[in-house]
């Protein structure tokens, strides 16, 4: 089935590196910084494309419709500030599928409306607990110049009562003195807005993105763990290509 899709002239597979810059979760006064490997893959064609967003594929024949599989995730936090003697939030991953409507496309400019449902799960490397499902329908715009592409989204964050729960809900055990008890709701969480810039070399890929949410009207504005009414994540990555006879060896061992 892949080796139908596969051409080893379009298809970069890399190991890369990347710095990351998050707050605990949305709404927290307390950030982090990680450095993160990850691996590289890019691929694009006519009917599959393989990259940073995710796995896309045609969906029917309706011209600018298609399907893709959507990924996200956050990091483990260590529990302080708001949160601090709660449990530790662990490393949460983001999956499921999106429809993407490509409504504009010319001169390197595309504008598409991409509309994904994610569900939640975590683990803490011994056991694996689902946490419910978020969306963040957006606005995406891509704008590939000089072989530099430029990426604007734009959109609101949704997630339903387990996850908000998981997230802001407070516990009777967890209840001091400016903690009380809190459960969740479901509910608009916030307003995305993110830019970001990449650019591929022969065997270098780098990039970076900047990403601001705007908390005002939340849901979770009314837990006592929410201390501020915004969110800034940033990152810069770079990742090193293998030789193009890497993925001719690869094509070859899936057909």
């Amino acid at each position: 089935f892949l080796g139908h899709y596969i051409n080893a002239s379009e298809l970069d597979l890399g190991m890369g590196i990347g710095d990351m810059y998050y707050p605990d979760y949305l709404g927290s006064d307390h950030a982090n910084n990680m450095v993160i490997p990850f691996p590289f893959i890019d691929y694009h064609s006519k009917k599959l494309d393989i990259d940073k967003d995710g796995i896309k594929q045609q969906l029917f024949s309706i011209d600018g419709l298609s399907a893709r599989v959507s990924m996200n995730g956050s990091l483990p936090v260590t529990s302080s500030g708001a949160r601090k003697g709660m449990d530790d939030l662990d490393l949460a991953v983001e999956i499921g599928p999106a429809l993407v409507y490509k409504f504009y496309e010319q001169n390197g400019l595309t504008f598409k409306l991409d509309i994904p449902i994610r569900a939640v799960v975590s683990t803490d490397w011994e056991s694996v607990d689902y946490r419910g499902y978020k969306t963040d329908p957006r606005i995406a715009i891509d704008y590939d110049i000089d072989g530099y592409l430029l990426q604007f989204q734009t959109g609101g964050v949704w997630a339903d009562s387990r996850y908000n729960n998981y997230i802001y809900g407070v516990d009777r055990d967890d209840v001091i003195k400016g903690r009380a008890e809190y459960k969740a709701k479901a509910g608009y969480l916030g307003y995305k807005t993110s830019f970001g810039i990449s650019k591929k070399y022969e065997k270098i890929w780098a990039g970076a993105f900047i990403r601001h949410y705007s908390l005002g009207g939340a849901v979770s504005n009314d837990s006592p763990l929410t201390r501020q009414n915004y969110a800034i994540y940033g990152g810069l990555f770079i990742a090193y290509l293998f030789d193009k006879k890497f993925s001719q060896k690869l094509k070859k061992w899936i057909e």
